[in-house]
């Protein structure tokens, strides 16, 4: 009894399970979001002729500028070019400056949910990403490309994985969640230890 009493309890905690370390952190997701679009917009001035690159995120709070500094020179430099993070106005360059002026993320989950009979309990993640800016080619005598971009992320994830998700230096990371309220935390618990009652007690009493 003891047996299959603990196999019951393994498959509802096990149930619609997805393995923690195949889940993508919110900073993975942003970083992905956030290179899409630079790339995107930097692609379509790519003529061989600049190899440099110049960032300017002066205009937005330190949380996001050395973070869009940091991922935006890693993407560069990626790509073979040769990255001044911090900016200097030179009339005579002749590279790529990226001027970023609002960089802001939204991330979001919603009221916990039972996604199987007996699983384990799962909210929807949506992360919003919104990014305006400027790209020159030389001294900003003229704007090559206006950025100007919203993107959104959407999956579902374990509820017991969200600390997991948000680790992160950075705080817009972390978001916004929905929790049990007070009767569906006792409520649930009760059914899933009642269901498991009934289903022991039926395997005996067809045994006898």
């Amino acid at each position: 009894m003891k047996i299959l009493f603990s196999l019951i309890l393994l498959v509802i905690t096990t149930t619609g399970r997805e393995m923690s370390s195949e889940l993508k952190t919110n900073r993975d997701i942003i970083d992905s979001l956030t290179v899409d679009v630079i790339s995107n917009y930097q692609d379509r001035m790519s003529d061989g002729s600049a190899d440099s690159l110049l960032i300017d995120v002066g205009k937005l709070n330190q949380d996001a500028g050395n973070y869009l500094r940091v991922l935006i020179g890693n993407l560069f430099t990626e790509k073979s070019f040769i990255v001044f993070r911090n900016y200097n106005d030179v009339s005579s360059f002749q590279g790529l400056i990226v001027d970023i002026d609002y960089f802001d993320i939204g991330v979001e989950y919603s009221k916990p949910f039972v996604k199987t009979f007996l699983g384990m309990d799962y909210v929807h993640r949506r992360i919003h990403l919104k990014l305006k800016g400027q790209i020159y080619k030389g001294s900003r005598q003229k704007v090559e490309q206006a950025i100007d971009k919203e993107v959104t992320f959407k999956d579902e994830i374990p509820y017991d994985s969200v600390s997991q998700v948000e680790e992160s230096p950075y705080g817009f990371t972390k978001g916004k969640r929905e929790d049990f309220s007070f009767w569906e935390k006792i409520y649930e618990p009760a059914i899933a230890i009642a269901s498991v009652a009934i289903i022991v007690y039926l395997f005996f009493a067809q045994r006898s």
